[in-house]
């Protein structure tokens, strides 16, 4: 039996880590495991929905990028990779990533930046002040962005980073 290439995408981070990064940092109790799994997670999943946003799909092939036009175009229009041949229809696409919330035009700004800059963050502090920045700007969207890369309902995620942001400001600080 042949098993067909899908496209595949990177999940939902789940609130609870970024919640155990926070509150690690807070204390100052460096996590550089947690730190490097949240910030490559993280920019796995906003990689994955700018390019659906951009109506993208990688070759579960080659790995390439290329475009795939949905968007009023018929279900059976077929999209195929340039480098190596494989094909999706636009019914395919657009049903590989239904409900699991890759449609995230409302974010791409705050996304682009974290993508495009997470990777040459060389320190502790930098990373973490990218990881926060993405994270504040997921949260003062009102939801909105929250849905895109967090599991849970978006009222669910930010009223954990409400939590998250008090539990945080009141910790133990050295003088």
């Amino acid at each position: 039996m042949c098993c067909v290439k899908r496209l595949r995408y990177a999940p939902k981070l789940p609130i609870a880590r970024i919640r155990r990064l926070y509150q690690a940092d807070a204390l100052r109790l460096r996590d550089d495991d947690l730190l490097t799994d949240v910030g490559w997670r993280l920019v796995a999943r906003c990689a994955d929905v700018l390019m659906v946003s951009a109506s993208q799909a990688r070759c579960p092939e080659c790995h390439a990028c290329f475009r795939v036009p949905w968007i009023g175009q018929p279900p059976s229009l077929v999209s195929t990779c340039p480098p190596c041949g494989w094909s999706v229809t636009a019914g395919e696409y657009h049903d590989s990533w239904r409900h699991q919330d890759l449609w995230g035009t409302n974010a791409r700004e705050p996304l682009g930046a974290f993508v495009a800059t997470y990777s040459q963050a060389a320190s502790y502090e930098a990373r973490m002040l990218l990881i926060d920045r993405l994270i504040n700007a997921v949260h003062t969207t009102g939801g909105r962005v929250a849905r895109n890369l967090f599991e849970g309902r978006s009222s669910q995620v930010i009223a954990a980073l409400d939590a998250l942001a008090v539990d945080c400001s009141q910790a133990p600080r050295d003088g």
